[in-house]
């Protein structure tokens, strides 16, 4: 089971199903995150199914329905109990209510004293049913996980976190252990314990964590591990241009012409199918999830291949097409094998048209990479990101002429865009910290003033808020980083050298089984019992995620690795843990999980860095 199938099993085993009764209906009612995490899990069919007849949500108005139950999936806040309190008329400005009865099924953890104030108040005798689902999270993908929180990267780097705001993204990053029924062991990376709100964060986790061992919501389960990294452990990967099929599609078409755009918070890509004849209507759009096989087949291989898998598929669909025309068995003109082949054709026309959205896809992608200055850049990015050529041989200082190009175009040459030079200038810091020699301030003026990116600035000096001391004037040079795992590069793609630093962690955690702990280290908070952590443990109202072992991808699985990086992860990122995990053969492997506040593409990732501190 996915980390989506245990979060949809949650909704559907404990709020939905317990509810549903033949031939009632009831009203779903939502707040912001609550629509999301239904949205991410379900289909309309699904609401359906039970007993749902209408999603509304509970910060707009809306009719009243005093004839049906509404199910309220909230997170507990003040805000959201004032809101249900109106549905049912303690502060509204006429009597009545919407609802006949209402169903609060809550995120997280309700504070007791909200739960006193709900029980004290008006609505308490239509409240028919409190219930914790400990779901606060969105499950992205089988293996991927996000909190959400679009403004937690400026919060963690720019200064302006809140232990409140810390305490709330604790809860969330706990549901997603308590969906998984794992408690692990929380661990911090110690190469940049500049940055307070690591060990804050992992204070508070472990402190949760023990709150729902005590309230019996979790099982005392030592054996998986999460690893909590602040975002420049890897500083390289966000930028880069990665050509994997899922990667380059959100990078390259993310921010292009409307007739072919990919949008990342919906997941879905739209395009003009007027070229294509097994497509009817102009527009067409496709929703990239993992619920389409050829999609989640497709995601992680290099676009070079893409499109001869998806040749392969086509010809495999055209030879059923053949088998059902008669060339391959059946007698046309028996009635009865018509009847049987025109009761198929629908489902091959439906598979010949998605497989002709991710040709339309992939050819999208080749033409944004051929055109303008995007395959010199990943060229450029490769070399300057590995410290080699493609050759092997140590670009040392020669990186610097291959610069100019980008910032300066020679001879009429082509104009990179302000975010192309922009990634290629943190890269030259980058690697120029890397050979030990950091730039001076006028050195950067200068190649910014050359780049012409004035306003772009601010990205290349936020940096040092994610601890990377691109100047070499802080303490933050002493410490060292772990170094690189070796990798055989024979048989990779020119374009795809670069390994995202969190492949070594994972792998070392799950194949070599020596992750290095001075590194890494357990996480040992001073106290537990710290005032400020809001944590109240109440088995009245808490579920419990059971005690058999959870199932993923079809088979029992050992423990867990959870990395949560602490702002945002990129699509290169969410990729390893799929890779990694997918060498587990045995039924006692690992399974590793990523997530993050939010899931960015390079161009979103640099627009945080320029805002940092806005």
């Amino acid at each position: 089971m996915s980390l989506k199938d245990a979060a949809r099993k949650i909704i559907v085993d404990d709020m939905f199903r317990p509810l549903h009764i033949r031939g009632e209906w009831k009203i779903l009612v939502v707040d912001t995150l609550g629509k999301k995490i239904i949205s991410t899990c379900l289909k309309m069919k699904d609401m359906l199914d039970n007993g749902i007849t209408l999603i509304e949500d509970l910060s707009k108005a809306r009719q009243p329905l005093t004839y049906l139950d509404a199910v309220y999936f909230v997170r507990p806040n003040q805000e959201n109990i004032g809101h249900i309190k109106k549905d049912f008329g303690e502060v509204r400005e006429y009597s009545g209510r919407l609802y006949k009865n209402a169903h609060l099924f809550f995120t997280e953890i309700i504070p007791d004293e909200m739960l006193k104030d709900i029980a004290k108040s008006d609505i308490a005798p239509f409240v028919q049913t409190v219930k914790e689902l400990n779901l606060a999270f969105l499950p992205i993908e089988e293996r991927v996980f996000s909190l959400d929180n679009p403004a937690a990267y400026n919060e963690y780097y720019g200064g302006k976190m809140t232990d409140k705001r810390l305490d709330e993204i604790a809860e969330q990053l706990v549901t997603v252990c308590a969906t998984l029924d794992e408690s692990p062991c929380p661990k911090v990376r110690t190469c940049n314990s500049n940055l307070d709100c690591v060990k804050k964060l992992a204070t508070k986790v472990q402190a949760k964590l023990e709150k729902y061992k005590d309230a019996d919501i979790l099982t005392a389960n030592n054996k998986s591990q999460l690893i909590i990294l602040d975002r420049g452990f890897d500083p390289i990967s966000p930028f880069l241009h990665e050509l994997t099929f899922q990667s380059m599609a959100y990078d390259l078409l993310s921010a292009v012409a409307a007739s072919s755009k990919i949008d990342p918070v919906k997941n879905t890509y739209t395009f003009d199918s007027t070229k294509d004849s097994s497509l009817d209507d102009n527009k067409k759009e496709i929703i990239l999830d993992t619920s389409n096989e050829v999609w989640r087949e497709l995601r992680h291989h290099h676009i070079s291949t893409v499109l001869q898998i998806v040749n392969q598929k086509t010809n495999a669909l055209m030879d059923k097409y053949a088998n059902l025309r008669g060339s391959g068995g059946g007698d046309p003109n028996s009635m009865l094998d018509m009847k049987s082949m025109i009761n198929k054709m629908p489902k091959y026309k439906r598979e010949e048209a998605n497989l002709n959205s991710f040709i339309k896809l992939a050819e999208d992608c080749m033409t944004a990479y051929n055109s303008g200055t995007v395959e010199r850049a990943v060229k450029l990015e490769q070399d300057m990101s590995t410290g080699f050529d493609s050759t092997g041989k140590p670009i040392g200082e020669r990186f610097v002429k291959a610069c100019v190009p980008v910032f300066v175009p020679q001879n009429n040459g082509p104009l990179f865009t302000h975010y192309q030079k922009l990634r290629v200038l943190i890269l030259y810091v980058l690697n120029k910290k890397g050979l030990g020699k950091h730039l001076t301030k006028e050195t950067l003026l200068k190649l910014i003033e050359r780049a012409e990116i004035k306003k772009e600035e601010k990205a290349v000096n936020n940096m040092i808020d994610l601890g990377i001391d691109i100047f070499g004037t802080s303490e933050i040079q002493d410490r060292r980083e772990p170094p690189r795992k070796e990798r055989d590069t024979s048989g990779v793609f020119e374009t795809s050298r670069w390994t995202p630093v969190v492949m070594d962690i994972m792998e070392a955690v799950v194949h070599e089984k020596n992750l290095d702990t001075s590194h890494y280290p357990f996480f040992h908070a001073e106290s537990q019992n710290d005032g400020d952590i809001d944590v109240v443990g109440k088995t009245s109202l808490m579920r419990g995620h059971g005690k058999k072992q959870q199932v993923m991808g079809g088979r029992a699985t050992g423990p867990k690795l959870i990395i949560f990086v602490m702002g945002s992860i990129s699509y290169s990122e969410m990729r390893c843990a799929h890779q990694v995990s997918e060498t587990q053969t045995t039924r006692n492997g690992w399974e590793v999980i990523i997530g993050s506040d939010n899931i960015l593409t390079p161009e979103r990732y640099l627009d945080n860095l320029i805002k940092l501190k806005d």
